[in-house]
């Protein structure tokens, strides 16, 4: 069904770690959606890709997948089973009769993100297991080779812990998912979510993590305003949501420690799970 009332309508795919979801979009609404449990073997995710995309429809389809996309080759992708260069859109394209454009997640759904301020430069900042992003310049992705906005690995601290990239010091090897996730459990704490109810009861302990994340978040803010200058930031996924201890805390950093001269707006979006499947479609729909 590509077409809807004259306007083309194309597929928008997310892939996952753990779920594979495709989505039919048109006018930048969600018009049918579908989704699978991501399949352990690499051939059956292509095979699961082929099939949700086949079921939703579209002339062309986008995909925004969790790992280093540069100009369409996945570098790695550890969740999914890619260890190094790999051509996924030459993979799909035998099984799929419509054009393919490949884009990473965090990417994908700063696009959606980015929709609600089609005018401007939009950096996003995606939290969720790990640390994301990307730059939105007047609606279009500046990828840069690809791996543009991959903000997690800004070093915000040179005598930091090491970060699986390699690196030290980066963001997401201080405040992520995972970090937080870490850090509860060394307090004896189920997960993050039992961090932050216990920084909200009054624990001191807990409050110092959240707080020492949310400065380092809101330095990671600042170096993306010295190198973008944007008329906004986005902070997306549900930790940074507006109305969260470090939502409240990255916001309260962020004032005392911004430039003078900054002039870019702080927005909190909260999370948004259809924002990666409406970007993959629109990078598609841009590339048509």
């Amino acid at each position: 069904m590509p077409e809807v009332t004259g306007t083309v309508t194309v597929a928008g795919v997310d892939w996952g770690g753990t779920w594979i979801r495709a989505a039919a979009v048109a006018d930048g609404r969600i018009l049918r959606r579908e989704r699978r449990a991501k399949p352990a073997s690499l051939a059956e995710q292509y095979a699961t890709v082929a099939e949700l995309v086949r079921r939703v429809g579209g002339s062309a389809v986008g995909v925004g997948l969790a790992g280093v996309v540069q100009e369409g080759l996945v570098g790695t992708a550890a969740n999914l089973g890619f260890t190094d260069g790999t051509d996924v859109a030459a993979a799909l394209r035998p099984l799929l009769a419509v054009p393919v454009r490949l884009l990473n997640d965090a990417q994908a759904a700063a696009l959606g993100l980015a929709a609600r301020w089609p005018h401007g430069t939009t950096a996003v900042l995606t939290m969720g297991t790990g640390i994301g992003g990307a730059v939105i310049r007047d609606g279009a992705l500046d990828p840069g080779l690809g791996g543009a906005g991959d903000f997690g690995h800004m070093v915000v601290d040179l005598g930091g812990p090491r970060c699986p990239c390699g690196g030290t010091g980066c963001l997401e090897a201080l405040v992520s998912g995972r970090v937080l996730a870490s850090a509860a459990n060394a307090l004896g704490l189920p997960d993050a979510a039992a961090l932050v109810a216990a920084a909200g009861r009054g624990d001191e302990r807990a409050a110092g993590v959240l707080d020492r994340s949310a400065l380092a978040l809101a330095a990671g803010v600042r170096s993306i305003v010295a190198a973008h200058d944007p008329h906004r930031i986005v902070l997306a996924g549900a930790p940074l949501a507006p109305d969260t201890w470090l939502g409240r805390a990255v916001r309260a950093h962020w004032d005392r420690i911004r430039p003078h001269w900054a002039r870019t707006e702080l927005h909190h979006a909260g999370d948004d799970e259809d924002a990666a499947l409406l970007g993959a479609a629109a990078y598609a729909l841009d590339r048509l």
